[in-house]
């Protein structure tokens, strides 16, 4: 349990910093530091007009230096942030802010009965990823919208990373020890727990090429070719990042 505890503050310490030591490849929204891949909140946007109509009120789980909410603020949103980590928002005051721990119960810290919760490269790092999706469900309005995303496993990079070294893109022990990522979903068992949660899928689709990260690995790149030309996945599916949108069953409480 010790040990446990000590893992986890050490995560949090890194938040805690991220705003420090900024590095130039590091991308921002209006001054305040993105910590997921370039575009990827930029292509979220996109899909969140798509499904939610501006005035909407929308909690923006795991919510960082509050890059996301600010931008969803001037989508025309309403907003609240939720994470454990206060330090590093960089919006006390302008944006309403809640400190949860999304590995446990947090429903009831947060007004309940949004019409959507967004989390962006967030369940990778929780160990119970089904808790995480029916605490959400409680905060939704029927219909309500949760939209997430998260390390695609099922990329091809990732299956011939997993075949040679036995661990996928994003989820080696650097990975596990420096970002937290503890929780790796694949497709398969995401519309399992999505379904078991009481969620209709509205959209799946992918961000982002990780053949990007192989231009030094060629062993690997060729591999990864191979795989994507005999697999099953759909090349939609086959990107970096896993995007899932999904919509609170009607029929739900």
């Amino acid at each position: 349990m010790k040990q446990e505890r000590m893992e986890s503050i050490f995560i949090i310490d890194k938040y805690r910093k991220a705003s420090e030591g900024l590095l130039p490849t590091d991308e921002m929204y209006k001054g305040l530091r993105i910590h997921t891949i370039n575009g990827l909140h930029f292509f979220l946007a996109g899909k969140i007009r798509e499904y939610l109509e501006k005035g909407s009120r929308v909690v923006d789980l795991g919510a960082g230096s509050g890059d996301m909410s600010l931008r969803l603020v001037d989508m025309g949103y309403t907003v609240e942030a939720v994470d454990i980590v206060p330090e590093n928002f960089r919006l006390h005051g302008q944006i309403p802010f809640v400190i949860a721990d999304l590995n446990h119960s947090f429903s009831h810290a947060i007004n309940p009965k949004c019409d959507s919760l967004i989390a962006t490269e967030i369940i990778e790092h929780l160990e119970n990823p089904r808790s995480f999706f029916r605490e959400c469900h409680k905060l939704l309005k029927p219909s309500g919208i949760l939209i997430i995303s998260t390390p695609n496993i099922d990329c091809p990079v990732s299956k011939a990373s997993f075949i040679r070294d036995g661990t996928y893109l994003w989820f080696t022990d650097k990975d596990y020890s420096d970002e937290g990522h503890i929780t790796p979903i694949s497709q398969w068992m995401l519309k399992k727990i999505i379904s078991e949660s009481g969620y209709i899928l509205e959209w799946m689709g992918t961000f982002g090429d990780p053949f990007i990260y192989t231009t030094k690995w060629w062993k690997i790149r060729l591999f990864a070719r191979f795989i994507r030309k005999i697999s099953h996945t759909r090349k939609d599916l086959s990107g970096e990042i896993l995007v899932a949108i999904l919509r609170k069953s009607s029929d739900s409480v």
